[in-house]
């Protein structure tokens, strides 16, 4: 039997609503940089960043209080499902960032290695384009 102050019991009504909001737009911001990602559109990598901020401080607001604090009592609410979403959100996303910072350090390994070559032909030698100390 569960009482008013029971976190299960906690998990319905407006308090839940507000916490399922949260969720949601946490995972609309994700899902809207995944999308830019994979688009390869051109994007604020800092505006997404200050969204997702903004999405996991109002999604701790929401939840303060109302998560209990075994994951069990979650299974099969709404919650649950809003938080498996999430997070199947999250797990695409970061494949698609770790892709990114991969091309990154790449394009850093050959512009890297570019310079270093460019220094050893004599481009930035003392000697250039025949002028003589």
């Amino acid at each position: 039997m569960s009482t008013a102050s029971d976190p299960v019991d906690r998990l319905s009504g407006p308090a839940s609503d507000a916490l399922i909001a949260a969720i949601s737009k946490a995972h609309a911001v994700v899902e809207a940089e995944t999308r830019a990602l994979r688009d390869q559109a051109s994007l604020d990598l800092r505006a997404f960043e200050h969204r997702k901020s903004q999405a996991l401080l109002e999604l701790t607001r929401a939840s303060r209080g109302l998560l209990p604090a075994g994951v069990e009592t979650l299974r099969g609410t709404p919650v649950a499902e809003e938080l498996g979403r999430l997070r199947e959100a999250l797990d695409a996303n970061m494949a698609l960032l770790a892709k990114h910072l991969d091309a990154v350090r790449e394009i850093a390994e050959v512009i890297s290695r570019a310079m270093l070559e460019a220094e050893s032909d004599g481009t930035y030698s003392e000697r250039v384009a025949g002028w003589r100390p």
